[in-house]
């Protein structure tokens, strides 16, 4: 994310998933954040942090496999 002011954005908080959920219900849930400019200082508050559903694929860089994060 970038600021209007052309910085780049800072995430400093990330929404915790309720308690009452399960642990794979957890896993699904939509986080949201709050950003900050690292140049004017501008906050911006419950913006998207979870896109997908998926865990990231990652590359294992010493066997150059593929392998989820877990």
């Amino acid at each position: 994310m970038i600021c209007e002011c052309g910085a780049p954005l800072m995430v400093i908080r990330i929404e915790e998933p309720p308690e009452h959920l399960s642990k794979q219900e957890k896993l699904l849930y939509d986080r949201l954040c709050d950003v900050e400019c690292m140049e004017c200082g501008k906050v911006l508050y419950s913006q998207p942090y979870d896109y997908g559903k998926r865990i990231n694929e990652v590359r294992d860089l010493n066997n150059r496999q593929k392998k989820e994060i877990n």
